[in-house]
């Protein structure tokens, strides 16, 4: 009966193994740290997928929403603060991180914690003391996984150690809506990492 059983369990596993890992099945063999980073199930079909994704990458929430003053409240982004390597046989990995607070991007959270459902996106990576993101010095096939929202975060446990970025409006991209952000990154100047920053 114990053999049985055994051989069951082993041919399910070898039978998960050829069909390849499911997206969910990854992202739950990934959860032992802060965070989890993944590219999506088509990023990951070729069997030759290799995606690094290093250290200084930046996710935050979308912003497509609009420049509402409920959405920059909820703006929230982290950093990952090591390397991580993604293949088609493990499109998700466990990575540490930091959160990021920006107040010229409506980045305000100190504290990330995880919310159910909630996926920050690659947007770009930490340069000097702002994000850069054109990405320019990274592999192409990695830029286009950010600019086409492949690469992914989900938050498994709070995230904080933030980094404190100092940039101005004239670091963001131009995105022709004729927003004036400072009205919002003044009333946050009360904000205790504002204080921090300077």
């Amino acid at each position: 009966m114990h053999n049985a059983t055994y051989g069951r369990t082993a041919l399910l596993f070898a039978l998960c193994a050829a069909l390849g890992w499911t997206h969910d099945a990854a992202q739950a063999q990934a959860v032992d740290g802060p965070t989890t980073v993944c590219i999506t199930a088509q990023a990951a079909q070729q069997p030759q997928t290799l995606v690094v994704v290093p250290s200084g990458t930046v996710f935050a929430t979308d912003d497509t929403a609009g420049h509402t003053q409920q959405a920059q409240a909820q703006a929230q982004a982290v950093v990952t603060t090591e390397t991580i390597t993604l293949t088609h046989m493990q499109p998700c990995m466990a990575a540490d991180a930091s959160s990021v607070v920006s107040h010229t991007r409506h980045w305000l959270h100190e504290k990330v914690r995880p919310h159910s459902g909630q996926v920050l996106h690659a947007v770009g990576e930490v340069s000097g003391n702002g994000v850069d993101t054109g990405m320019e010095d990274e592999d192409t096939s990695l830029r286009d996984l950010v600019h086409s929202g492949a690469l992914s975060l989900s938050i498994n446990r709070t995230v904080q150690d933030p980094v404190f970025l100092q940039e101005s409006d004239a670091d963001l991209p131009d995105t022709g809506d004729g927003v004036d952000t400072s009205a919002s990154r003044d009333a946050a100047s009360d904000l205790p990492s504002q204080r921090h920053a300077h």
